[in-house]
């Protein structure tokens, strides 16, 4: 892959009444060079513009974990490229598989990580505590990205020097999913030693990276690779924290849990992509689910949502009734019919009931002993909602996974998780349930082209996404992922 970025400088505006400085950036279209580095302003900028790129990630990040699951369906205005993502007919020219963002944020953590520490000697002011903190950020954002990626594509080409040079030829092979997974998990452990717990405002706390944003992520990484006692250090290394919990769900007899996407930054946020319409940073989800909607709520997902008729995240809440949007993105109240005055939602990576959710199928993947523990985790979550029924999870490691999975659909339809959460539990032990894979996969599909993508299904190689075209044209060393190599 010829990673053909023109990296650009984007300096940040530190002002003391800038309550989010890391958002205030302005492109100065100059190559970042060996020469550039002199002074932690300019190591801060280059993490910043990592941040940055994480914000124009957002409907990839949606489309990669989302799309394909059996939780949205098309919406009213269809983007060719959509349909045919959701139909399982994709090329390599699709422009919803491009790794290029994620690439430019792992291109960035990778200036910061090799350059940064020379600036020390450099700035009096740049002292080595703060210099480790931003590296922190830096493995954060990296693993981040690979994590992204190796889920999507399953190899890819794992870089770990930086892009300076337009000139410079920067052809590589894919990396094994093994070998990234083993750099995921490095990146974090690293991170973690110069981690924050907080920082000086709730924006940055939920923001940037913390210690907690990095167990958050190492457990969702030890869930793919099996580790499921790491995944567990991990989970209650958050749960223990007291400084993450899981919000109410109805306060004063109202949904107090609507307001985790209404009012950013709740107590339960470990992780958000931020945004700000003060300073013009806003996002495209009330296209994506207004206006020019793409998606909407699919009939699988109402139908779990209508097993309980007092589930505070159902209609009104995570959807509308009426039209099937998602109000979880559209709507300023839950349960009222006004809407969000702007589109400035911050986009939720991980929050406190993932972790619960996470613990719980750690525990589940450890034995039949485990179950009660992890029964007790689920209801948790149900009990927030306000769900009084009991949980029938029956008595099988099926049968609990498959209740964990209809619980994380209440809980997280529409936050890009679906797709991960079905292909993670189809992969353990050499695919033991790509059966129940494939039908829950059809459960979100349009009924005529369900024996189709039933065929296609049955094929791991199809569960990745094909290479783009782009890629394999500009680096000769990369191959195309086997399911789509007889594809133009």
């Amino acid at each position: 892959m010829k990673i053909i970025y023109k990296i650009v400088c984007l300096c940040l505006m530190l002002t003391s009444t800038s309550c989010q400085k890391w958002l205030d950036v302005k492109p100065q279209n100059e190559q970042v060079s060996d020469a550039y580095w002199s002074n932690k302003e300019e190591v801060e900028a280059v993490l910043g513009s990592a941040y940055v790129t994480l914000q124009q990630s957002l409907e990839t990040m949606l489309v990669w974990g989302e799309a394909r699951g059996n939780t949205l369906s098309l919406g009213g205005y269809l983007k060719n490229d959509l349909v045919r993502l959701k139909s399982f007919s994709l090329l390599p020219t699709n422009e919803y598989v491009k790794w290029n963002k994620f690439y430019q944020i792992i291109n960035y953590a990778n200036m910061v990580i090799k350059y940064g520490p020379s600036v020390v000697d450099k700035d009096p002011s740049f002292n080595q505590a703060t210099m480790q903190s931003f590296l922190s950020e830096a493995y954060f954002l990296r693993a981040l990205s690979y994590f992204y990626i190796v889920r999507t594509f399953g190899e890819a080409p794992l870089v770990l020097e930086p892009y300076m040079n337009d000139a410079q030829a920067y052809e590589l092979p894919k990396t094994s999913r093994a070998q990234l997974f083993e750099q995921i998990v490095f990146d974090l452990n690293t991170a973690l030693a110069n981690s924050k717990e907080i920082w000086p405002t709730v924006w940055e706390t939920k923001g940037r990276s913390t210690k907690w944003s990095i167990h958050a992520l190492l457990a969702d990484a030890h869930l793919w690779l099996g580790n499921y006692d790491d995944a567990i250090i991990s989970c209650n290394a958050v749960l223990e924290s007291g400084r993450v919990g899981l919000m109410q769900g109805v306060v004063n007899n109202k949904n107090n849990w609507f307001t985790i996407f209404s009012q950013r930054n709740s107590n339960e946020g470990i992780f958000e992509v931020q945004f700000d319409n003060t300073k013009a940073q806003n996002n495209t989800l009330m296209t994506i689910f207004g206006s020019n909607f793409n998606w909407v709520i699919s009939a699988h997902a109402i139908a779990l949502f209508q097993e309980n008729s007092e589930d505070i995240r159902g209609a009104g809440a995570s959807y509308q009734a009426s039209d099937l949007k998602l109000w979880k993105y559209l709507g300023a109240e839950g349960n009222t019919t006004i809407p969000r005055p702007f589109s400035d939602q911050n986009w939720i990576i991980y929050r406190m009931a993932d972790i619960y959710l996470m613990k719980a199928e750690a525990l589940i993947m450890k034995g039949e002993s485990f179950y009660p523990a992890a029964i007790e985790l689920i209801t948790s979550v149900r009990s927030r909602a306000a769900i009084s029924r009991p949980l029938d999870a029956g008595n099988t490691e099926i049968e609990m996974l498959h209740a964990l999975l209809e619980e994380r659909t209440r809980e997280f339809v529409g936050e890009g998780k679906c797709w991960f959460d079905l292909l993670r539990i189809a992969q353990r032990n050499d695919y033991r349930y790509k059966d129940y894979f494939i039908e829950q996969i059809l459960l979100g599909a349009a009924g005529a082209s369900t024996p189709v993508i039933r065929s296609q299904l049955m094929n791991v190689n199809a569960h990745y996404l094909p290479i783009h075209a782009n890629e394999l044209r500009y680096n000769k060393l990369l191959v195309q992922n086997p399911y789509y190599e007889n594809l133009n």
